[in-house]
């Protein structure tokens, strides 16, 4: 059972703020040791508590108008995504995650390249669409922490508030996740007595990324958290086209 307690600490690693990419090879990691509906149903409860946990360290540094209108737009998402949690293969779903990490990784390097004073500022449609993307891929294999993360980048938010406004944002979004996993059974007993297993992995995790991140300036942490995100964008596409 190492690569699901692997996976365990691979959520407080990304929650933290450090290496926020590794999140995404959460789900397959787990998903390569049991069933992909059982792995998505253990690593939700492990999600919010490690969300919980980034909240309390970097408590009221987050930024929350940037993750009001997106809230809403995951609505939409999570209701997308559970109408085809049980049709789209999380193989297809990976390659597609990852060809649009890709984009948005290169679209930040140019706009970084060219256009290093300008801030993104984005719309209200931007906002909402943004968070349709997020909701969706949360929901069929939590794998949206790259998206939002660059979403947050290119507004160039300071690196405490980045990692507070990105906890605020997937612990709303994840809890809204549990009624439907609930009702889908894609959350039992079974699945929670393994989240007690794995629960000691996130705090680790969590402790880890928080003191390597402190060690960081701001535009190191943006570098690192930049290539990390093209490394799993780059390994989700190449599992998707095997």
């Amino acid at each position: 059972m190492w690569l699901p307690l692997l996976g365990a600490f691979f959520i407080g690693l990304s929650k933290s703020g450090f290496a926020t990419g590794l999140g995404m090879l959460t789900t397959p990691l787990v998903a390569s040791a049991m069933p992909a509906r059982q792995a998505i149903g253990i690593v939700l409860p492990l999600l919010c508590v490690a969300d919980a946990l980034t909240m309390g360290l970097f408590w009221k540094k987050w930024d929350a108008a940037a993750v009001r209108t997106p809230l809403v737009g995951t609505l939409a998402g999570i209701g997308l995504g559970m109408l085809f949690v049980n049709r789209v293969s999380n193989k297809t779903l990976g390659l597609s995650i990852g060809i649009v990490g890709l984009t948005m990784v290169t679209l930040l390097i140019v706009r970084s390249r060219w256009y290093p004073d300008h801030v993104y500022q984005p719309r209200t449609i931007d906002r909402l669409l943004i968070g349709v993307v997020c909701g969706f891929s949360s929901t069929i294999a939590h794998a949206a922490g790259p998206i939002f993360a660059l979403f947050l980048i290119a507004q160039q938010l300071p690196k405490d508030t980045f990692i507070a406004t990105n906890a605020v944002f997937f612990t709303i979004n994840n809890l809204l996740k549990v009624p439907p996993y609930l009702a889908s059974g894609l959350i039992t007993w079974e699945t929670l007595r393994m989240d007690l297993y794995l629960l000691p992995a996130l705090p680790v995790g969590i402790l880890t990324g928080w003191g390597i991140s402190r060690l960081l300036s701001q535009k190191h942490f943006d570098w690192l958290v930049e290539v990390l995100l093209v490394i799993t964008s780059l390994h989700l596409i190449w599992t998707g086209l095997r």
